[in-house]
């Protein structure tokens, strides 16, 4: 239909198209003969206005009607090459451009069906492609064509493009490939009928698993396809025809559906390139806990993941997961989940919970004044959605209890010392290739028994809770190793999801000490000493001082406390400790003085991970006495300052470290202990 379009030539509308072929000026030949400019010795030649048209035309060149006609008119090129179009569509793992990847593409061209399998010869496509007209596809400008750049390196496509999704909708076909094949009559075949998109990652995931069955059966899903689409075109382009008043003199008298391929399982032509053989998967698998190799060297954590939900009335799915083993349970109350977690000794809490707000956001529910001005998404929320997997907005109305509860419970272990991150189940299986629950809840089995956790849910049901709470705890594991990304911002914390690229070497080479002791004890004097190692030092009441200093007042143990006690109530105690660590934090070697609470412990855990370490430094009372005497500064007596509540909370430290050092004799322990660091 080429020959018969005038839209790209300039100065012609598609009004003035539609006048020219009530005139009958129905191709360029018949506008050459009624607009003759001169007389050849060889005959007439073509209006100059065409001669642009019809060289590209001989010369097959696409490129200058694409950019000289409009996107809605490209089903035109099709219907002027319709056995050098392309039909094209992918399958993939998932939804995600920036995770997932390509399983299989399947094309047509012509009477051909090709197939690319993930890790196979890429050169047939290539080559079909580079010869193709056109391509067209259904949902492949937002979809497919993203994960074709992504998977195959400086590929390039024919400058037509005809997206069915935007053609159909042209002429009232809305809705997803099966609702508008259903609306249009277009019949599968049986052993694929009722089969939805979301089958086709679980179909790829059964094939690796071993069944080349799935692969078959994937195939001839994606071929249908393809099928699909050339009878849609051609509804379409039949509509567009009655809706644009388009001659039918005009209009081919072929279909797009009569041009059938067939999926060639065995070689029928020995010279045919387009055979599709079934083979054992010999691809790559997704990680592994045995990939982690690194957590051997920091010990492996208990790490207890919490599938959280709203009420406390209702049951949160819970895992403990010890190494590679993993047990679980489902507990209702905020009391029965710090039990459990006391009791299994957790070294990390994993929630799947949003366990904070958008920065400037005041309060969890929509009265909040500035509700408007900050929205109800957090940073890690909006990077999610563009890389297309798709999470709540933490404020949303129906996550408004839950992200109170999860931040009320993390707030609760971090009293007692323990690490908290936030994790997303459905995020960390996206990004490990597991199966989601949706997917159906033995698929997502199969992926936590093929990342290689063991427990009783491989031989018990339990629920798709419980399921989660595994893969949240797994997702500790990820960051204890150092093999994770933090999706956010400092303001409104990080969620924690796997990253096997991320490089962990720093993680886990760096060296960082915290220590915690009454007064008096040498905490000071320890660190000094590992200030002259070349430990960056930090300490808390430095944040004390700065701001004595800047409102012009005598910095000293009275003022220290009373300003740490205003702060603690005003700001939060883990206000002070990310100052305290933002002093030193982008060192390799690290010492942080003063800790005095357990939730300083827990922050630094989190913030430095297996590379912190927590010294509760020790001396016999009289010593303290002795040496808080001989400084002669205090203006506090050594028997009220002990008493302070800041300085009380000190004996709860003791058994969070992970050394005690007795430093009530000479300066032998400390040097002994610095020796031991290396």
């Amino acid at each position: 239909m080429i020959i018969n379009t005038f839209q790209h030539i300039k100065g012609i509308s598609k009004q003035g198209e539609l006048n020219l072929w009530r005139k009958g000026v129905l191709d360029w030949r018949l506008y050459t003969n009624m607009h003759p400019t001169q007389l050849s010795l060889f005959g007439s030649s073509p209006h100059p206005i065409f001669k642009k048209s019809f060289e590209a035309l001989a010369a097959g060149d696409m490129s200058y009607f694409a950019e000289h006609l409009a996107s809605t008119e490209f089903y035109r090129v099709a219907l002027a090459f319709p056995n050098e179009i392309m039909f094209l569509d992918i399958e993939t793992t998932g939804l995600s451009h920036y995770y997932d990847q390509i399983t299989i593409v399947g094309w047509s061209i012509g009477t051909n069906y090709g197939v690319y399998k993930a890790g196979g010869d890429d050169t047939l496509f290539r080559e079909d492609l580079a010869k193709a007209k056109a391509i067209v596809t259904f949902n492949g400008a937002r979809f497919d064509l993203k994960f074709i750049k992504n998977h195959f390196p400086g590929i390039t496509f024919p400058k037509i493009h005809i997206d069915l999704v935007y053609l159909a909708r042209r002429v009232g076909l809305t809705g997803g490939q099966k609702a508008i094949e259903e609306e249009i009559g277009f019949k599968r075949q049986k052993s694929i009928e009722g089969i939805k998109g979301e089958a086709a990652p679980i179909l790829w995931h059964i094939y690796r698993r071993g069944d080349n069955r799935a692969l078959k059966k994937l195939i001839v899903y994606n071929h249908a396809d393809i099928e699909g689409m050339k009878s849609i075109l051609d509804v379409c382009i039949d509509r567009i025809f009655v809706k644009d008043n388009i001659p039918r003199k005009i209009k081919p008298k072929f279909k797009f559906k009569s041009i059938k391929s067939k999926i060639l399982w065995k070689v029928l032509d020995q010279n045919s390139r387009y055979v599709i053989p079934i083979s054992n998967y010999d691809g790559e698998y997704p990680v592994t806990f045995s990939a982690l190799d690194d957590l051997k060297r920091v010990g492996t954590p208990t790490v207890v993941g919490i599938d959280l939900v709203f009420r406390e009335s209702k049951e949160s799915g819970v895992c403990t997961l010890k190494g590679n083993v993993a047990s679980t349970c489902r507990l209702k109350t905020d009391e029965e989940l710090i039990q459990y977690a006391l009791e299994a000794k957790a070294d990390l809490i994993s929630i799947d919970s949003p366990l904070s707000i958008p920065k400037g956001r005041t309060t969890y529910w929509n009265d909040d004044p500035y509700r408007d001005e900050f929205g109800i998404m957090r940073e890690c929320e909006r990077i999610l959605h563009k890389r297309g997997v798709s999470s709540y907005p933490c404020l949303i109305d129906s996550m408004q209890g839950l992200t109170r509860r999860g931040m009320e419970l993390a707030k609760k272990f971090r009293q007692l010392g323990i690490p908290v991150i936030e994790s997303y189940p459905g995020a960390a299986q996206v990004v490990m290739h597991i199966p989601r629950k949706q997917d159906g809840l033995e698929f997502l089995v199969d992926g936590l028994k093929e990342f290689g956790i063991t427990g009783d849910y491989e031989t018990s049901s339990i629920s798709h809770d419980e399921l989660d709470a595994i893969t949240s705890a797994i997702v500790g594991l990820f960051f204890w190793a150092g093999k994770y990304e933090g999706l956010g911002n400092e303001d409104e914390e990080y969620l924690i999801i796997p990253d096997v690229h991320a490089d962990h070497r720093r993680w886990l080479e760096r060296q960082v000490i915290g220590i915690s002791g009454p007064i008096g004890a040498g905490k000071t004097t320890l660190a000094t000493e590992l200030q002259r190692k070349g430990y960056a030092y930090s300490r808390f009441s430095m944040v004390l001082d700065d701001i004595l200093s800047e409102q012009g007042k005598v910095v000293s143990r009275s003022s220290l406390q009373e300003l740490g006690a205003t702060l603690r109530e005003e700001k939060g105690q883990r206000w002070l400790g990310k100052q305290t660590i933002r002093r030193v934090q982008d060192n390799a070697k690290i010492v942080i003085d003063g800790i005095r609470f357990p939730e300083d412990h827990a922050l630094l855990a989190e913030t430095f991970g297996p590379s912190y370490k927590h010294v509760h430094v020790t001396s016999s009372f009289d010593v303290r006495r002795a040496r808080l005497a001989k400084r002669g500064k205090e203006d506090v007596v050594f028997d009220e300052a002990t008493e302070n509540p800041l300085e009380a909370m000190t004996a709860s430290l003791i058994s969070l470290a992970d050394f005690q050092l007795d430093n009530s004799g000479n300066m032998s322990n400390i040097e002994s202990f610095i020796e031991s660091l290396g």
